[in-house]
């Protein structure tokens, strides 16, 4: 890869990712933002900034023609798990249609296009405690995952008829610096920010639940990884720890290793929450050295970078 244009890429796992990407010589790096958004975790890359909507098809052609795009990483979603029809409506008009123009596009230019779906979400829900593989049939129970599965098919319906060249990666819930810490989602940031706040942790539901976690750098260094491999494509890739944690099990880790006291407030669980989600990562080890760090790791280090961002 020499020159990426990554779509949403001010973001917490994008800016992260260039990170990852520069330190790479081969390659060059724009991102594509809306005027608005912040792009304040970028600002000190040497990458180009464009601002502009998705939906302004005629500007996204000049940029891949101008600066050469030759593969671009889509990073962008407008709407969370918990998101309702209305949401799920607008990322069909802002997001998912001029993704589609897009991937024509790419078809045209002969552009890899490379999509961060989820694999938190797109696979449903299971009870018993078995890793969900890519060839599982996908099953989403929320807006979110099912907008995550409306891109997939659309890109597999491109790479049917007009041949797009396309990687789909699905991610599981990523951590580490960088995240929001009182944003709406991802529940280790959002219990750091809570702990930090002297508030409550709010768990929907008996905590039971079951995720996987990935550390933000090595979800970085594994997409990288795969993204400069030329030979992998037109495949679809899980990346997360490949081990299933419930919310319990974070919550006892973090009152391991902060030092706050830890409230917690469990309420009714919510009807898009699966029970249990973890990835079987075999696919991908196939292709690169992975190796991710462990959860309690993991978290302290976030931990210890938060405390030192904070002084």
């Amino acid at each position: 890869m020499s020159n990426a244009l990554l779509i949403g890429g001010a973001g917490f796992i994008g800016s992260n990712l260039i990170g990852e990407l520069l330190r790479k010589d081969e390659t060059s790096v724009s991102v594509l933002e809306p005027e608005f958004a912040s792009i304040s975790r970028i600002k000190n890359f040497p990458v180009n900034v464009f601002r502009g909507e998705l939906s302004d098809i005629n500007k996204v052609k000049s940029i891949l023609i101008d600066n050469h795009i030759d593969t671009i990483v889509h990073l962008v979603s407008t709407i969370i798990p918990g998101s309702t029809y209305d949401d799920y409506e607008r990322e069909f008009t802002n997001v998912i249609f001029p993704s589609i123009r897009l991937m024509e596009l790419c078809c045209e230019r002969h552009i890899k296009f490379v999509y961060f779906s989820s694999g938190g979400t797109v696979y449903g829900n299971r009870r018993e405690n078995v890793p969900f593989t890519e060839t599982d049939n996908l099953a989403p129970i929320s807006y979110y995952g099912w907008s995550k599965q409306m891109m997939e098919n659309s890109i597999l319906f491109m790479h049917r008829t007009q041949g797009l060249e396309y990687l789909i990666l699905r991610p599981s819930n990523p951590y580490g610096h960088g995240q929001n810490l009182y944003g709406k989602q991802g529940l280790i940031a959002v219990a750091l920010g809570k702990i930090l706040a002297k508030e409550k942790i709010t768990v929907w539901g008996d905590g039971n639940a079951v995720r996987d976690y990935i550390y933000i750098d090595d979800l970085c260094k594994a997409v990288a990884g795969v993204l400069c491999n030329k030979d992998v494509i037109d495949t679809t890739l899980n990346v997360g720890s490949g081990v299933g944690c419930s919310v319990n099990e974070i919550i006892d880790i973090l009152k391991n290793v902060v030092d706050e006291d830890v409230l917690v407030e469990y309420v009714a669980a919510r009807q898009a929450d699966v029970s249990s989600v973890f990835l079987d990562t075999s696919r991908l080890r196939k292709i690169i050295d992975f190796r991710p760090v462990g959860i309690f790791e993991g978290i302290t280090k976030f931990y210890n970078e938060v405390k030192a961002s904070r002084g």
